[in-house]
């Protein structure tokens, strides 16, 4: 999906980032949790955590529209998703970097159209065949 990207300066992306991490990231885990977004998808401990804001070391947050690209909203659970790291690894290096890549030496204010993954707010399916990817390598290497 095309949406608007606003560069914005670091500092402002600090204070993003800061409030995230302070506020926003727990109470999005548990929200998602006690919705029940990650039933189905979690082990029941896993659950379980998850109602305290806690992830499994396997998944992130990620915000659909960079902490660098908006100002206003950037940390609504509307921007957040829960993925694989994998996944948010991919996103980052190979969909957003090389979009952002040549407005690197643009004044912070200009706006550009970037193209962003769409997820729910549990990318089940991606974090599903992640985890059995994972598992099947496992079993592989552990001769099992």
């Amino acid at each position: 999906m095309k949406r608007t990207y606003t560069k914005i300066a670091p500092e402002r992306v600090k204070e993003n980032r800061t409030f995230y991490k302070n506020r926003v990231r727990t109470a999005f885990i548990c929200w998602c949790a006690y919705e029940g977004y990650l039933d189905g998808v979690l082990t029941p401990q896993e659950v379980k955590k998850a109602k305290r804001g806690q992830l499994p070391k396997d998944l992130n947050i990620h915000h659909r529209m960079p902490l660098s690209g908006k100002d206003e909203g950037v940390n609504e659970f509307s921007n957040l998703t829960i993925i694989h790291k994998d996944t948010h690894e991919y996103i980052n290096r190979y969909v957003f970097s090389p979009q952002l890549k040549p407005y690197i030496n643009e004044p912070y204010g200009t706006t550009f159209e970037i193209d962003i993954p769409e997820y729910d707010f549990v990318d089940v399916n991606g974090i599903k065949k992640e985890r059995a990817k994972k598992a099947m390598m496992y079993d592989k290497y552990n001769g099992r």
